[in-house]
């Protein structure tokens, strides 16, 4: 489903590297979204994030960070009754088929290996944003599991 434009979305972007960061925004700003981001630098901040502010409509998650990476907030998100609804997209240089199906049973809604160029980074986030976050979204089957651009 097209997202509604006029719809402000809230991401949480949770990765390490301020400069993913930095291109994700960029590749956002190729777009008409409106979108709020939120970054949290590792999963011990995402799940405090979770705890004391709004929650967001999607994450946005890398897995290899410091203190708490992302296949243990991944679990850790899903299992908790009060965020298991939040889409959560891996977000990740792996393409491991081990990784991929480890975040696939733990319920990731998505996983996307990040691109390598800006172009690409934008052609991800203009597809990932094409869906209608706010109508709620669900694990597709393992064959639709990875997103390609």
């Amino acid at each position: 489903m097209k997202a509604v434009d006029t719809q402000t979305l809230t991401v949480l972007f949770v990765d390490d590297d301020a400069d993913e960061f930095y291109l994700f925004n960029e590749a956002l700003e190729q777009t008409s979204l409106s979108v709020n981001m939120v970054r949290a630098k590792d999963g011990r901040q995402l799940l405090n994030l979770l705890t004391t502010q709004s929650l967001p409509d999607v994450i946005f998650m890398d897995l290899n960070m410091p203190y708490k990476d992302g296949t243990e907030t991944l679990f850790e998100v899903k299992e908790n009754p009060n965020f298991q609804h939040i889409p959560v997209i891996i977000f990740s240089t792996s393409n491991n088929p081990a990784q991929i199906n480890r975040c696939y049973e733990n319920k990731a809604t998505y996983y996307v290996v990040k691109p390598e160029t800006f172009d690409d980074i934008t052609k991800v986030v203009k597809k990932v944003f094409s869906i209608d976050w706010k109508r709620g979204e669900h694990q597709p089957s393992r064959q639709d599991f990875v997103l390609t651009y």
